[in-house]
């Protein structure tokens, strides 16, 4: 089932609108992440993708509506996908990641 993938601007917009965060399931620690990105506390958290893959549905819903980011967008886009196949939870996947923005960061 396809998901929906947004560009950096639409993921903000989108986050804005419904009251969520944009989430960060890289392995770099998340206040690298936010000063790469200009993104504050309120905007980009930090989430586990193994524990998000592998979490009950009450855990899993605490993300419907967030958008997820990662280095290239591959990995938030399968976890995205995940989460709505498993729990029917809907999410965003952030088209092209991290290096979309700032170019490779590892």
């Amino acid at each position: 089932m396809a998901i929906s993938e947004l560009n950096f601007e639409e993921a903000l917009k989108f986050a804005k609108e419904k009251h969520t965060k944009l989430v960060w399931i890289g392995k770099e620690p998340i206040e690298y992440i936010r000063e790469l990105t200009g993104l504050n506390e309120s905007q980009l958290i930090k989430a586990e993708p193994n524990v998000l893959a592998y979490a009950d549905k009450k855990e899993a819903e605490k993300f419907t509506d967030h958008v997820f980011v990662c280095y290239h967008g591959n990995s938030s886009r399968y976890l995205a996908t995940l989460l709505k196949d498993k729990f029917g939870i809907e999410s965003i996947s952030m088209k092209g990641g991290v290096t979309s923005l700032v170019g490779e960061i590892f």
